[in-house]
This record gives C-alpha cells, structure tokens and sequence, in this order.
C-alpha cells in the first residue's frame, strides 16, 4: 500500500498554494523545481481548478504513485520558503505565519534529513569497510609473521637459503605495506636482477642475509659498491637477522650514508604490529639524515 502523507501536513501545503502563490507561472515554476511533471499538473487546467485544489490532486496521485520523492521535495520547498513568492498579490504576514506553522508541523526538512542518513550511511558503510580492511590486513601480518617465526626455526637449509627466503619475505611485507618495488629475479642468460623498491623519491637496492652472528664490513662494502655503482639517487636497505658489527656501523656511517640497515629485531617488531614498516623506514631515514645514523633501531620509536 502507498505511504500516505500525514493529514495535517497535506492540507497546511494545500493551504500554502494558495497563501504563497498569486500567479500560475509562479506556482507552476514551484511545482517543476519539486519535480512534479507537467503532464500531472496540467490534467488540471487553471480555468477549471484552483491552486487548492491542483495541490490536493498533485499530491493524491504522488501518494498513489508511490513517488515519495517528489512529494518530500515539494515539503522541503515549502519548508524553505520564508514568505510568500509574490508578495506585491499577497497578505505576507499571514504567508509567513503559515509557513511557519508548517515547518513547526514537519519538523525538519526532509531533503536535509535524508542528506544526513545518506551521509550517515555513508560512514558507517565506510567503517565497517575500513574494519573488514583492518581485520584482513592483521590476518596477513600474522601470516607473515609466522613465515618469519618458522624460518628461524628451520635447521635443514643453507645460510644461502634462509637469506633468500627472508628476501622473500620482505618483498611481500613491502607488497602489504602497498610500497612500490620489484622483486629480484635472474634474466635467461643467467645475470641476477636486483630487487629494489621506491621510498620517498628514492631507489632502494636491498640485501638480505640470515647467517650465523652479525654482518660484518666486508659484506656492507660489497653491497655499498654496487650501490654507488648506480645513480645518485639510489639507496640501499640491508637486512640481516642477527644484526651487524659496530665497527662495520661505524666505518659505512658518517658523511652522506647511502645505506639503511635493518635487523631481525627491527623485522619482528614490524611484523608484530607495533610499528608499521613505512614508520620505521621514515625514522630511520630522518635517523641518516639528521645525525648519519645507518642503524636506527625500531624499538626507539
């Protein structure tokens, strides 16, 4: 059955057709910007009808129609109206009486109501999306995480392996992060394509090891060279499970570093969520930056 418009309601907008309204063009105009076709409101001509009586059989057909939006528009025109459209014709205090009446009968103006609970919807919608996003994004952390608790667990595979694997491991936390990059991969001839990814203007070259005891300055020198091997703007991010000697620190730290070390303990700590990866690389960039700091631990953030 047609919702059907309150009594009240539809014979204070009966009334306003006629207190509002001197001119036909006037109250037509009135009508067209609410939404109401032509073809409704010229089945009743001016030479046979009132305005009292074209808002009554407007508004019996909308209801009929099932048309709830156009009968709202038509509450919401009256409700903004806040005198009589052709003053010069009319008694423009008995006008504004009226429609003040009317906005006292309605309440609020239901456009702008339903404004709000379009609005309203709208967030909510948004959170519960942003919450199933959430939930989701845990789950593949902890999936992560678990793939780095399990591969610090593992006795049968080389330090080869294990560091190829961590690699591996970081490209997809770099793949959740949503941060740019490409994975290593060998070319049909056999040459090793480095993996490298793109942080804040910068290219990163990257380097994973997972060997017994901490990286000493051999290794930081063969991976600076191949960073200084390529343009200006390319860095390099080392990872390595065990950490790195202090004086290999010391000797790649300094005037202008180019690159940025990580350990296991920095990856756990990403990995357990207490610090999003893109937060750590920021501290640790401004770490560089300000004080030529390569290793900047992620528990101090």
């Amino acid at each position: 059955m047609p919702k059907r418009i309150a009594f009240d309601i539809k014979e204070r907008m009966v009334s306003l057709s006629g207190a509002c309204f001197w001119y036909w063009n006037s109250f037509y105009s009135f009508l067209q910007s609410s939404g109401v076709p032509r073809s409704l409101y010229e089945r009743y001509p001016k030479d046979s009808y009132n305005k009292y009586q074209v808002m009554r059989n407007v508004l019996c057909v909308l209801e009929d129609q099932g048309r709830l939006e156009d009968i709202n528009q038509l509450i919401s025109n009256f409700y903004r109206l806040k005198n009589a459209v052709d003053r010069e014709k009319l008694d423009c205090e008995r006008a504004k009486a009226l429609l003040q009446e009317f906005r006292d009968a309605v309440g609020n103006d239901p456009i702008e109501t339903e404004i709000r609970k379009r609005e309203s919807e709208k967030a909510r919608e948004v959170y519960r999306t942003s919450l199933n996003d959430t939930v989701t994004k845990r789950s593949v952390l902890a999936e992560l995480n678990e793939r780095f608790l399990a591969l610090a667990s593992l006795t049968d595979v080389t330090p080869q392996q294990r560091g190829f694997r961590l690699e591996t491991l970081l490209f997809d936390l770099l793949h959740f992060a949503e941060i740019e990059h490409a994975k290593p991969f060998r070319t049909s001839d056999g040459e090793q394509i480095d993996g490298h990814f793109k942080f804040e203007k910068f290219d990163y070259l990257v380097e994973a090891k997972w060997v017994a005891g901490p990286i000493k300055h051999p290794d930081l020198s063969v991976f600076d060279g191949k960073i200084r091997g390529k343009a200006q703007s390319t860095r390099g991010l080392f990872l390595a499970a065990e950490g790195f000697d202090e004086n290999a620190i010391k000797k790649f730290s300094g005037d202008a570093p180019r690159i940025v070390l990580m350990t296991g303990q920095d990856l756990a700590i990403i990995l357990g969520g207490t610090v999003p990866l893109i937060d750590v690389l920021r501290a640790k960039l401004d770490a560089i930056v300000r004080f030529g700091i390569i290793n900047h631990p992620a528990s101090s953030i």
